[in-house]
């Protein structure tokens, strides 16, 4: 039995293609007189110029899911880092607002109190054992940006069970600010809701220190 066979076209290689892809701009570019192999060398040139722009052209517009291609890493999701220094023991359990204030005011760099706003957050254990503290902030004359979701991500990630919060009043005021009693009350609140404590918030100065605690202000 005989098998009869379908002549099949022939498919172009990739060589084939660029040769004809070459002869084809060549053509287009030779110049009168100007010898067919010395255009051949013009257009392949050309070629390779323009597939190499085109190529640097994609590779700065191609995006993906997680943004511009290659500028960040895939999977990979930003967080907060802790570190802890086993040498080094803070200032032990809180005993007292004064105790607190001594130690916030030991962050400072000598005249920088009076010059700017900063706002600290100490984070401690059910024993009040000071487990670290975090510069949350810092800001101008008058304020400085305060955000509660990165105090609790830094104090659930710890395993805080209390917070004392801190900042200082540059002009040496000691009265808080409406903002910073609806500050507290927010942040107390959302401290209510992962069962962790805001023990205390207090304003500093250079010569004296206002406590919420002390003043049933709030908490």
């Amino acid at each position: 039995m005989k098998q009869q066979f379908k002549n099949r076209p022939k498919q172009k290689t990739k060589a084939s293609s660029k040769v004809a892809l070459i002869s084809q701009k060549a053509k287009q570019i030779r110049k009168k007189d100007e010898k067919w192999t010395d255009a051949i060398k013009r257009a392949t040139t050309l070629l390779h110029n323009q597939k190499s722009k085109d190529n640097k052209s994609i590779s700065k517009s191609s995006t993906s899911l997680y943004g511009i291609k290659g500028q960040f890493k895939a999977g990979v999701v930003p967080e907060i880092k802790i570190t802890y220094t086993k040498s080094r023991r803070l200032l032990g359990s809180v005993k007292s607002p004064e105790e607190t204030v001594a130690f916030v005011r030991n962050q400072f760099r000598k005249g920088t109190i009076e010059t700017r706003e900063y706002f600290f957050v100490i984070y401690l254990n059910r024993k009040n054992t000071i487990l670290g503290y975090h510069l949350h902030s810092m800001g101008g004359l008058s304020g400085t940006v305060v955000d509660a979701r990165i105090i609790f991500a830094i104090a659930l990630k710890s395993l805080a069970t209390g917070i004392i919060l801190a900042h200082n009043h540059p002009a040496g005021g000691l009265k808080p600010s409406q903002q910073d009693i609806n500050q507290t009350t927010k942040i107390a609140n959302i401290g209510k809701l992962h069962d962790i404590e805001v023990l205390d918030h207090l304003i500093i100065t250079k010569d004296g220190y206002f406590s919420f605690a002390e003043e049933n202000l709030v908490l």
